[in-house]
């Protein structure tokens, strides 16, 4: 079978691995989409490469067909997600109910091989049934969908929130959807032209570079200050400036995986004592609650796929999304 093996210093290659035996508990899984996301990126440039073997095959967004499972609930030709967390259920944080956050975490197309391969064989209790009225690139988005459904619930946005989400990508373009569902009004800052074309298509209000953001908003919310804001930019000016728009006892939200220790204004993390968070993954409930938003059509996900390649082309997938272009969300088909 066709996989993609990364091999460090920007480098994917294509070849053939040997074929999946399921072990005790696992179903054997027909790959139809993985999603390219801003972790895969990480990855591409080696910034997790204290996580990430050579030769490792990623891919942790992933739609896929049974072909075979030990667990009735799942049958052959049933289409899948896959929650691709793996945890101890026994340490500190499994305890508190955190088994996301697991001491010993690990996860499915980082730390561990994950979906850009033909077939793939994964615990049963790592996966959900995905709706037959969702088409295929739809329900390759559950994934993405289920971090901002987490993030948005982390930082308990309500009806009447004024949110404010630095960086425009499918991650922080599904936050400001999720925020927007629940009744708050959002403003998403973004510096990338396509994208913010992408943004405004979608209804959203922007604030790009051309603006100054905390003047902005200000402006928009009387003085006070955004209610949330959301850093899912991974650039250094947004956190040094993410403090000085929240409102007081307000939330900052830090969601983007940062490389490199960034200076940030602590000050008014004391004056106005404000609320600091990290997100980063998804319970399950986030899993459930994001299906149904995207099969209830409470959020639309399909003007977020820019396009499908085949897996040979993951390399040029990945130079792509880092470009600068005209990129949202990039799909491998692995259905033919």
């Amino acid at each position: 079978m066709r996989a993609s093996f990364y091999q460090g210093n920007r480098t994917f290659t294509t070849g053939t691995a040997v074929m999946p035996t399921p072990a005790e508990g696992e179903a054997l899984l027909h790959i139809r989409r993985v999603g390219i996301c801003g972790s895969d990126l990480h990855i591409f440039q080696g910034h997790l490469d204290h996580r990430v073997p050579k030769g490792n095959t990623i891919g942790h967004e992933v739609l896929a067909d049974i072909v075979s499972s030990p667990d009735p609930a799942f049958v052959p030709g049933d289409r899948v997600v896959v929650e691709p967390v793996l945890y101890c259920g026994t340490c500190r944080a499994c305890r508190m109910g955190a088994n996301y956050l697991c001491y010993h975490l690990k996860v499915l197309g980082v730390d561990a091989p994950g979906g850009m391969q033909e077939f793939w064989a994964v615990p049963t209790h790592r996966l959900l049934k995905v709706p037959v009225s969702l088409k295929d690139d739809d329900a390759a988005l559950i994934e993405p969908l289920a971090v901002a459904t987490h993030d948005v619930a982390r930082a308990d946005v309500k009806n009447g929130d004024a949110v404010v989400v630095f960086g425009g990508g499918p991650i922080g373009c599904l936050i400001a959807l999720v925020c927007r569902h629940r009744g708050a009004r959002v403003k998403v800052v973004e510096i990338n032209p396509h994208r913010l074309e992408m943004l405004k298509n979608l209804g959203l209000d922007t604030i790009g570079p051309d603006q100054d953001t905390i003047k902005v908003v200000k402006d928009w919310t009387g003085g006070d200050g955004a209610d949330v804001a959301f850093e899912v930019s991974g650039s250094p000016e947004p956190v040094r400036i993410i403090t000085e728009l929240v409102r007081v006892w307000g939330t900052v939200s830090i969601i983007a995986i940062h490389s490199e220790p960034v200076a940030v204004n602590l000050y008014p993390m004391f004056g106005r004592e404000l609320k600091m968070h990290g997100s980063r993954l998804y319970t399950r409930g986030a899993w459930e609650e994001s299906i149904r938003l995207v099969s209830s059509g409470a959020i639309n996900v399909a003007p977020l796929v820019t396009r499908r390649i085949p897996l040979e082309d993951l390399q040029k997938g990945m130079e792509e999304a880092l470009g600068g272009g005209p990129v949202m969300k990039v799909l491998v088909d692995l259905s033919k």
